[in-house]
């Protein structure tokens, strides 16, 4: 679901597009560009993979099953290229990288095969006691298989590219600029950012940056208001970035908003494919006292994921997989492109094409008592096939229609590809009954909400005290 482009006006309605209020598009269910993408690639962000003690083997609890249906997706989709945002290695052990590359050889064969661009992260730069020291305890051996200990030589040895701090590559005509992790206190000081904003600057002129095609900005760690009021002359570029482990099922991991960090254009934050499945999610956005962020503990709803890049003349398709068990996460995003005020990415944009989750006309939630309290069950909000409820607010009302219960709760599938929901998408909550409103009759209600905020329609039920 996108904003309209005026040059795509009458092709958009031609192929089934529906028209909504404001100038807007939605996608009809199952859409696919018919065109050949100029550009496919694929992208990785903090596997960070971890070598045993022994030095040679992965870490006993991990598993390179995730890299491998990443890089199985990608040889699927026909990718260009393959892109990875940094922490490929946890320990900054050199083996760690070679995990990744044996794997990636194991698919797409030792010779050709999609181009490799891989960014150097803050993991990778962990050679001290406890991480890569602590595994190779001889210096000369250390500096053999630490890769702090010479980044340039490891880099290009493994990975077959010119290392520098700054670079540059162009893939089937388009452009990327990428940054490597430099040191702690160079990247929270930001001083790197401005000289790289620089260097992308020297390359305006001979690499036609001006203009409606986009090109790409890549690091581990997203950037800050000089470096994107900079490039900001530039609103065709596309930043992405790891680090944070932030969930693509929250479309806040789209930062675009003028806000501390800059905006002007899209960062788009890429989700973790760790071996634990930890990627972070926000409450909704815009939630109304007293429904705030203080009922979310930091759910662990585990997800591997990957993302998939599709540039065409005149518009660009991000697709959100999960890797672990398989499926995309929701709807992919498109980005049309050309000159467009306001930006179709900016987060008021983004919420009228987000929709509204809804539950089905049949779909009822259930109350029982246990012994620690009451469970609610919910049904998956799928009555609106566009959108996927992202979290539910529980609410919970008495005698007194002023002293309400109130609970939100991530959507169990909300991690999930589409049709790999555990629990067939079924949420369970559990209030204590002591936290229970005063009265006999309880009334429960539950609202579907997007991670923007978007709130469909409440379903309740009652319950009697026994």
């Amino acid at each position: 679901m996108f904003n309209r482009r005026e040059l795509l006006k009458d092709g958009l309605s031609a192929l089934g597009f529906l028209a909504l209020p404001g100038g807007l598009y939605a996608a009809p269910a199952g859409w696919k560009p018919k065109k050949k993408p100029n550009l496919v690639f694929g992208i990785l962000s903090d596997t960070h993979l971890m070598v045993e003690w022994d030095g040679k083997s992965l870490y006993r609890s991990m598993t390179l099953d995730y890299i491998y249906n990443a890089f199985k997706l990608f040889k699927s989709h026909k990718i260009d290229a393959f892109v990875h945002l940094g922490d490929a290695s946890h320990r900054g052990c050199v083996r760690e990288w070679e995990f990744h590359k044996e794997v990636f050889e194991k698919v797409f064969g030792k010779a050709g095969g999609p181009e490799k661009v891989i960014v150097v992260g803050n993991h990778e730069l962990f050679g001290g006691d406890g991480h890569c020291r602590g595994v190779y305890r001889d210096q000369k051996v250390w500096e053999e298989n630490a890769i702090c200990a010479d980044v340039k030589r490891h880099y290009e040895r493994i990975w077959g590219a010119p290392y520098s701090e700054f670079f540059h590559r162009e893939i089937n005509g388009c452009h990327f600029f990428g940054r490597h992790w430099v040191s702690m206190e160079e990247e929270y000081k930001g001083t790197r950012e401005q000289p790289f904003a620089d260097y992308i600057l020297s390359h305006a002129e001979s690499c036609s940056l001006q203009g409606a095609k986009p090109f790409f900005i890549l690091s581990h760690r997203r950037h800050h208001f000089r470096f994107c009021n900079t490039i900001g002359r530039f609103p065709n570029a596309i930043a992405f970035m790891g680090h944070w482990h932030q969930s693509n099922a929250d479309w806040k991991s789209i930062y675009c908003d003028r806000d501390t960090f800059g905006g002007f254009f899209p960062h788009m934050e890429v989700g973790a494919c760790r071996y634990d499945g930890h990627n972070g999610m926000y409450p909704p956005g815009e939630i109304n006292l007293p429904e705030d962020s203080s009922s979310f503990k930091g759910a662990n709803l585990p997800s591997r994921q990957a993302m998939i890049v599709n540039v065409y003349d005149d518009m660009v398709v991000f697709e959100r997989h999960e890797v672990g068990e398989g499926g995309k996460l929701g709807p992919d995003w498109v980005l049309p492109l050309g000159q467009h005020k306001p930006h179709p990415f900016l987060t008021a944009e983004l919420k009228k094409v987000d929709g509204r989750p809804e539950f089905g006309k049949r779909a009822k939630i259930e109350v029982v008592k246990a012994a620690d309290g009451l469970i609610v069950s919910i049904p998956p909000a799928d009555g609106n096939p566009d959108v996927r409820p992202y979290a539910y607010n529980v609410v919970v009302v008495g005698v007194d229609p002023k002293v309400k219960f109130f609970k939100s709760e991530y959507f169990s599938g909300v991690n999930s590809g589409v049709g790999h929901e555990p629990n067939r998408g079924i949420t369970r909550v559990t209030i204590p009954l002591a936290e229970l409103p005063a009265g006999k009759k309880l009334t429960v209600a539950v609202r579907p909400v997007s991670s923007l905020g978007n709130k469909g329609k409440t379903i309740g039920t009652t319950w009697r005290k026994t």
